[in-house]
């Protein structure tokens, strides 16, 4: 990775740098429906993959993430950066941290740490209700910016970066500062990048991100281009298009390459401070875990401080080293009475203290967020038909037959027949079918159909046991 050292003076005009990626919590507002044929342009498959992406973004609107987005490598870890109330952010000539160890490429790309699927403006990732004017107005009359519609994807940092005070860092009255800027630029994120953008101007600005993003894909002429960094590869895009609830995505990452840098505060590289810790991934995602079942999963704790640290969670408490890190479980045993498979989702919260609770650290102690999402639901089903071929020296068996099928969400693991009764007390003479089906079972009975006295008739219950299988 090439290195930028600081300005050794301020710049002629401020560097404008609409860089944070920072999701809004809260709930996604509804995606509206796929416009076919159209997609600016796009070839079909595109088109179509740019729509699913759109319905998958719903997934992590709450999701939350300080980023600056480099595909370039061109920032310099431990340069200034002043975040504005305008929520942009703009580089300052200043050095505020230096890294302990250069930064290596030490990854494992089997790993994906962080994934995100969202709209974002030039390299500012936005909430799908976002207002786009700010982003214009502080640029000059006649101004754009790119809309884009973005899936990205890190893999896991086998050697990441920490940071100290550079020497530009002052203290007074025991606060820390550095000049102007209020964060610094973190350590490198290596991964991959999917984008389909738009350009926007100035006079074309109305409504929100997702509106206009939606406008520009439906016309064929807005000229959408696609772009992709490190061989991101996202799978189960087109099984968004249609689903009343969105559909696991799995991403994977070919050929890694440096694509952005974390956003962290200038407070962190202060005496005694305890910064956050990085916890990945920030949606955990438990897949399909039918009620009553317990589901678990590891995130991955890198401690940032230079103190060993607890990490408390559920009731358990975690010992991760200084500048060290740990897999640490997370569990969830949904509940519920939908019929059908439902997605859950929770947030819960990671707690972190100095192990040495004497250490003289500020804060004295940092929470981190998690959101979870789970597919549940009971985690069987049986469907029941009574199958009664009437009573008669020559019953119609063939009248007897019935088929059911497995209600939504689930599969078929059996057919069985239960409390069979037949003609003269034994059922050895007769037939009773209970065979798989289209996703169902088929039941029917056959046997003697003459006798010169008596009756003849079969009766049972036919069970289909179906399972869980969220689509």
């Amino acid at each position: 990775m090439t290195r930028m050292s600081p300005s050794p003076s301020p710049s002629p005009l401020p560097l404008l740098l609409p860089l944070l990626l920072a999701a809004c919590p809260g709930r996604a507002p509804e995606i509206p429906s796929a416009v076919s044929g159209s997609c600016g342009g796009l070839p079909a498959l595109e088109c179509r993959r740019a729509e699913g992406l759109l319905a998958a973004s719903r997934v992590f609107s709450s999701v939350r993430h300080d980023l600056l987005l480099d595909a370039t490598s061109s920032l310099a870890p431990g340069r200034g950066v002043e975040r504005e109330a305008s929520g942009l952010h703009k580089l300052v000539p200043t050095a505020c941290a230096e890294a302990r160890a250069p930064a290596s490429a030490d990854v494992d790309a089997s790993t994906i740490d962080f994934s995100y699927v969202g709209l974002a403006v030039d390299q500012t990732l936005v909430s799908l209700d976002a207002d786009l004017a700010p982003y214009l107005a502080a640029g000059a009359e006649g101004s754009q910016v790119r809309l884009r519609l973005v899936a990205i994807a890190f893999v896991r940092d086998k050697d990441p970066q920490f940071f100290r005070a550079a020497d530009a860092v002052t203290y007074e009255n025991d606060a820390c500062a550095c000049g102007g800027a209020t964060h610094f630029v973190g350590s490198v994120k290596t991964g991959g990048m999917l984008s389909y953008e738009v350009t926007l101007r100035s006079g074309e600005v109305h409504g929100t991100a997702l509106q206009l993003f939606r406008e520009r894909i439906a016309h064929a002429s807005a000229g959408v281009t696609q772009t992709q960094a490190g061989g991101l590869e996202v799978e189960g895009i087109e099984a968004q298009l249609g689903a009343s609830t969105p559909r696991p995505l799995a991403f994977r990452v070919k050929n890694p390459v440096p694509i952005a840098y974390a956003l962290y505060p200038v407070r962190d590289v202060c005496r005694f401070a305890l910064p956050a810790p990085d916890v990945s991934p920030s949606l955990v995602d438990f897949g399909d875990v039918p009620y009553g079942k317990a589901g678990q999963r590891l995130v991955h704790v890198v401690n940032r401080a230079s103190v060993d640290v607890y990490a408390e969670h559920d009731g358990n408490t975690y010992a991760i080293p200084a500048q060290g890190s740990l897999d640490v479980p997370i569990s969830w045993r949904p509940k519920g009475e939908s019929a059908f498979c439902e997605v859950q989702a929770r947030e819960e919260t990671l707690v972190f203290t100095p192990r040495d609770g004497s250490a003289p650290v500020v804060p004295r102690q940092q929470s981190v967020r998690l959101v979870e999402r789970v597919r549940t639901g009971k985690p069987a089903v049986e469907v029941r038909q009574r199958v009664d071929s009437g009573e008669g020296r020559k019953p119609n068996s063939a009248a007897s037959a019935r088929e059911v099928a497995c209600p939504a969400d689930y599969v078929l693991e059996a057919c069985t027949v239960e409390g069979a009764q037949c003609g003269g007390g034994s059922c050895e003479k007769y037939q009773l079918e209970a065979s798989a089906k289209a996703g169902g079972c088929r039941f029917a009975c056959r046997g003697p159909d003459s006798v010169l006295f008596g009756t003849n008739f079969c009766r049972f219950d036919g069970v289909a046991a179906c399972r869980l299988r969220c689509p």
